[in-house]
């Protein structure tokens, strides 16, 4: 078939049923009634040749032609909705935009304080909608326009993409205040002794810290692992652990809560933070604003590292 044989309106239909799972569902975020979208997936299936969806318990899902084609037709309506929104031109004190950004939980609490104050004074009708990068193809939503920029430690967005480098990050040890093994600082004995805690992922850059202390034949003592990074820090103050942590979350963190931050006992590498974005968001206007704002807070010379 030809795709002049199909309307807009069934290319809308597809995407959101892809979305929905449901025809009721899906008329009614189209504002059609349930019987126009029934017949309108009506004829698709007979030109298409397919099912295109069937039900399933949990609703209804694509067959395999019908994702290929949902998926294309949901590429294609984001092109077409950036093309018409698409002045040439981004006045952040006026713009009414919604801007989503792959982020991971350390970022979060690190760069979101700063992104949203700068927002609230500059750009009070941009809202941000965050999300992490995905483990299988973490740069399909990059692709088609559904994630504006991605920022982090990130290895897995190559082909296609543009980056730019904000800083490298460091780490550092965080302990309690009156840790009794710390008193005179970090030695690599204490560090030896101490209870450690970790997370069981080892996700992301932290691996590296992992593989570094083992090259030093320092294997840590594990007094806690838990899933997530992110609330490490908060059980240190009232513990005798030690976690190694980024800089600039230790940073963050030691001016809202007693943490005594101490450099690691052996050199481990740092990592770079970058930004990504896809080269169909290379010269949108709004897209170059929000990676501008990044550079602007963000970015980090060595001599300020």
């Amino acid at each position: 078939m030809h795709i002049s044989q199909l309307e807009f309106g069934q290319l809308r239909l597809l995407d959101a049923l892809r979305t929905k799972g449901s025809v009721s569902h899906a008329a009614e975020a189209l504002g059609l009634t349930q019987s126009a979208a029934s017949h309108s997936l009506s004829r698709l299936r007979r030109i298409l040749g397919d099912p295109l969806f069937v039900r399933a318990p949990g609703g209804m899902v694509p067959t395999p032609r019908g994702a290929r084609i949902a998926d294309a037709a949901r590429a294609a309506l984001a092109t077409l909705d950036e093309a018409l929104r698409d002045t040439g031109s981004f006045d952040p004190a006026t713009a009414d935009r919604v801007f989503r950004v792959y982020m991971n939980e350390v970022g979060q609490m690190v760069m979101l304080p700063r992104l949203l104050d700068h927002l609230r004074r500059h750009a009070p009708g941009v809202a941000l909608k965050i999300g992490t990068l995905p483990d299988q193809q973490p740069g399909t939503q990059l692709e088609n326009g559904e994630v504006d920029l991605a920022v982090g430690h990130i290895t897995t967005l190559s082909a296609g993409f543009h980056q730019r480098l904000l800083f490298h990050e460091h780490y550092v040890c965080a302990v309690s205040p009156d840790h009794p093994s710390f008193g005179a600082g970090m030695t690599e004995a204490a560090f030896r002794e101490a209870r450690h805690a970790v997370t069981g992922t080892r996700a992301m850059a932290h691996r590296v810290v992992e593989e570094a202390l083992l090259r030093h034949g320092i294997v840590r003592r594990i007094g806690l692992e838990a899933p997530e990074f992110i609330a490490l820090p908060f059980v240190i103050p009232a513990s005798d652990l030690v976690v190694t942590m980024p800089g600039g979350l230790a940073d963050h963190l030691a001016g809202t809560m007693p943490l005594r931050i101490l450099p690691p006992p052996v050199p481990l590498p740092s990592y770079e933070i970058r930004m990504f974005w896809h080269e169909r968001a290379h010269h949108d206007a709004a897209n170059i604003w929000l990676r501008n704002l990044f550079v602007e807070l963000f970015r980090r010379t060595p001599a300020t590292a």
